[in-house]
């Protein structure tokens, strides 16, 4: 009995080592996609709207932060900063 038990409890913790996993990495590949929109759509936007933009991106990792997934909240805001970063410069000195 003890040795299912263990199994059990073995499988159960892959599980959700992986789902962190997914999660982690979807995170950082949302940032950079949140980057990418901003980038693509700041010439039309106002300092408002960009302003507006930034604060969706914060409730963003601060939704994650409430699910309980901090690392994912942190490689969030590492993609979206880096991709902006490596990809507008202009909007990068902006923002950060």
């Amino acid at each position: 009995m003890n040795r299912l038990y263990f199994i059990a409890v073995l499988l159960l913790v892959t599980a959700c080592s992986c789902k962190e996993g997914r999660i982690n990495k979807a995170a950082r590949t949302n940032g950079e996609s949140d980057a990418r929109t901003l980038i693509d759509g700041v010439s039309d936007m106002s300092q408002l709207e960009v302003e507006g933009y930034i604060l969706g991106v914060k409730a963003i990792e601060y939704g994650y932060i409430e699910e309980g997934h901090e690392k994912a909240a942190r490689l969030y805001i590492e993609g979206f900063e880096n991709y902006i970063r490596e990809n507008s410069d202009s909007l990068a000195r902006e923002i950060f």
